[in-house]
């Protein structure tokens, strides 16, 4: 399955009334649930290979506690990695600039590394999650300043 059919499938998943889908083909099987207590997002376009957990969508800047922030949330269960290697240095620090397309993490799901790319211009303002750990779908990652 590529990457647009899985997001075809989690838009009408999401549309649907299901609270659970498991879809298998080739060899290959994604599981979907949501979470009934959950409250539901605006519809928003996934950014990477997810295994969604709940209503709320992924990479959706949702507001922090300060007006001028976003909080960039995980799209997948997986494993949080700050840099490409374990002896390389982080992708990201705080106060960092990055521009878009520019990675910001690895998210490991079934042993496939995931580059999690920047969507916009951004500062780094906090990095919300520790290296090497395990992240649920929508787990806030990085608090960040649009640029």
């Amino acid at each position: 399955m590529d990457i647009k059919e899985l997001y075809a499938l989690m838009e009408r998943f999401e549309k649907s009334d299901l609270s659970e889908l498991v879809f298998k083909r080739n060899g290959e099987e994604v599981c979907l649930k949501k979470s009934a207590a959950a409250p539901a997002a605006p519809p928003q376009a996934p950014a990477l290979h997810a295994a969604p957990e709940s209503r709320q969508q992924p990479m959706a800047p949702a507001p922090s506690a300060v007006s001028d922030t976003d909080v960039i949330r995980s799209p997948l269960v997986g494993t949080f990695y700050r840099s490409p290697a374990p002896d390389a240095p982080p992708f990201v620090e705080k106060g960092d600039m990055v521009k878009k397309g520019k990675p910001l993490c690895i998210l490991e799901a079934m042993k496939l590394m995931n580059e999690f790319q920047a969507e916009f211009d951004l500062i780094v303002v906090n990095i919300l999650v520790d290296n090497g750990k395990m992240v649920e779908f929508g787990t806030p990652l990085f608090e960040v300043r649009r640029v």
